[in-house]
């Protein structure tokens, strides 16, 4: 073979390879050598690169997102940058990295992301070996509502530094509006890794243009779509004490697409009694002019109304309202750090602070920098693009409730609930490719989805009833009564007699003397649907974290272990293999 170039190795006659395997090895080593000595531009030397590895943990999109973009603005500042999904990355690497992202949410009662799962208990765990060698920052995403806030993130990084490693930038912990901590922690994050080891390869600025997951529209999180209502109806037949919402949007024009697993973020309007009764116990008339959640300005009941969270109350809103009207009896409460402000807080809004604690509270303007930013809500999108064109469907669950003396509204669920056909709202596709029907249709799926948690799987169906997709299909529903609360019923009794769905079993817990949920129904096709797994199977949860998403792992646990003939170890072992090849997803919250 002639050697153009005499740096490139090539296989000689008398190796131990057919003359195909002797000819395919010389292209490959060719074809390899000549890229690499090909000029490359001033300071784009792999030796003038300093690598980079971000991990990310993510339930509903936004981690992965952010992880991306931020390998997108490291490449451009030089770094030599590989990306991980938790779940896929080579845990024997993370002694030899030099420079570590960890992009992170919680979820849940503090619990990692699904895909971070594996990842976390490794290195929380005692056969993690010493990071001396490795520099880190961390990003956690959480809500500061819950009390166990960013806790996934704060562990990865508590347990990176006593392992040895050093923080190149200090932890950042988002609340729900992350955009502007998101963007100082990556700077000073990449800067901190640079040091004084490397120049950046170039000078370009870093992007502040939407994640690549968002970028096929122009309308996204920070841009959302002004939509019009089609419809809205509700699902629950009178009588029933639950109110759940029917609610077709129109996407026509947009660019927006979406796939069945996705997520339809929501830009609520807070309620306007609430707004009326902030003002009147403030004393501010309304007509004040105050900072709005963009910068701009607006009049104090607008910026209520539409700019900002008017029914969180957490510690440090508390803390930050005890600041500004200093009275005696709260700032006692906040000096005994005994356990009072979490009873206290617990299941209390802002206006009951207010009610509580009347104050004079100065500006109109000092009280809106008390509060944090209203924040979208994301739903799961309960429809197929197959089946429906240019539209999106959600299913809603109205909160409405009475405590502490007060009627209680869900935001987003009753400003959805109350708007009328015709009239606009703001939205955005949130991508969840972690949570989509089998990429080969002929796998079988088993779908666990309780009250609202219907959403996806009635996207699921739709998809392989428009596409004739050949794989079997599990429908596991619960709710309180069979008469009133039997969600999207006439249309998935269609789809049984249409053969799309193979197998429906329901579990409605007020009908008999005892309650009966899905974890229940679980239990006595036990045999089956350990059969279904065994024959591949995608196994999915959607629903409320707290209670159901546990027991129906409990149960799945159990099944596994008792019709497999399985001990504690091997079925934990069988759990993690679904885990890892991606049949084991839930959507959760």
């Amino acid at each position: 073979m002639s050697q153009s170039n005499p740096l490139v190795p090539f296989i000689p006659l008398n190796a131990p390879f057919s003359e195909e395997q002797r000819s395919w090895l010389n292209g490959f080593l060719a074809g390899l050598y000549s890229r690499a000595s090909a000029p490359q531009a001033l300071g784009d030397t792999p030796q003038s690169k300093t690598p980079l590895t971000i991990l990310w943990g993510s339930q509903t999109g936004n981690a992965e997102s952010l992880a991306k973009k931020t390998a997108k603005d490291a490449k451009a500042k030089g770094y030599r940058v590989e990306v991980f999904d938790m779940d896929e990355y080579p845990k024997d690497r993370l002694p030899k990295e030099s420079n570590l992202l960890i992009i992170t949410s919680t979820y849940g009662d503090g619990e990692p992301p699904d895909n971070a799962e594996a990842f976390h208990q490794f290195v929380l765990g005692d056969g993690v070996p010493k990071l001396d060698q490795v520099r880190y920052s961390v990003l956690g995403l959480g809500d500061s509502n819950y009390p166990d806030f960013n806790k996934c993130a704060k562990e990865f990084d508590g347990r990176l530094a006593a392992l040895g490693a050093q923080r190149a930038a200090g932890g950042v912990w988002c609340d729900v509006e992350f955009d502007d901590d998101y963007a100082a922690w990556r700077d000073a994050a990449l800067e901190g890794f640079l040091g004084e080891a490397a120049a950046p390869a170039s000078t370009e600025p870093m992007s502040e243009s939407a994640p690549a997951s968002e970028a096929k529209s122009a309308y996204n999180r920070n841009n959302p779509y002004r939509a019009k209502l089609l419809s809205n109806s509700n699902l629950n037949k009178e009588g029933s004490a639950k109110e759940t919402r029917h609610v077709e949007i129109c996407l026509k024009g947009s660019g927006l697409e979406y796939e069945a697993g996705d997520a339809l973020g929501i830009i609520p309007q807070n309620c306007k009694a609430l707004v009326d009764d902030i003002l009147q116990v403030t004393g501010f008339s309304g007509e004040e002019i105050v900072p709005g959640a963009a910068d701009d300005e607006v009049c104090l009941r607008d910026a209520l109304l539409s700019h900002y969270d008017i029914n969180t109350l957490n510690k440090g809103l508390l803390e930050s309202y005890a600041a500004l009207v200093h009275l005696p009896e709260l700032d006692a409460m906040i000096a005994s750090q005994n356990g009072h402000i979490d009873a206290y807080l617990k299941d209390r809004h802002l206006i009951d602070l207010l009610h509580a604690y009347p104050a004079k509270l100065g500006s109109a303007s000092d009280f809106v920098r008390l509060l944090r930013k209203l924040s979208p809500r994301l739903y799961s999108i309960s429809s197929s693009p197959k089946a429906y064109d240019e539209q999106v469907h959600l299913t809603v669950g109205v909160v409405r409730y009475y405590l502490h003396g007060r009627p209680r509204k869900g935001v987003c669920s009753n400003f959805l609930a109350e708007l009328e056909p015709g009239t606009e709202l703001s939205v955005y596709v949130q991508p969840n490719k972690h949570f989509k029907p089998p990429a080969n249709a002929s796998i079988p799926m088993i779908m666990v989805g309780p009250g609202t948690g219907i959403a996806p799987f009635r996207a699921f169906l739709e998809e392989r009833h428009a596409s004739e997709a050949p794989g079997k299909n599990w429908l596991i529903f619960g709710d309180q009564r069979s008469e009133y609360d039997f969600l999207y019923a006439e249309q998935l009794e269609s789809m049984q007699t249409a053969g799309t769905l193979h197998a429906l079993d329901t579990a409605f817990s007020r009908d008999g003397e005892e309650k009966v949920y899905v974890q229940n129904r679980m239990r006595e096709k036990a045999a089956e649907l350990y059969q279904w797994l065994e024959e591949g199977a995608y196994f999915y949860v959607c629903g409320d974290a707290s209670r159901m998403a546990k027991d129906v792992d409990a149960a799945l646990r159990d099944i596994i272990r008792e019709q497999g003939k399985l001990t504690e170890d091997e079925t934990e072992a069988y759990m993690d293999r679904l885990k890892s090849q991606k049949r084991y997803l839930r959507d959760v919250y």
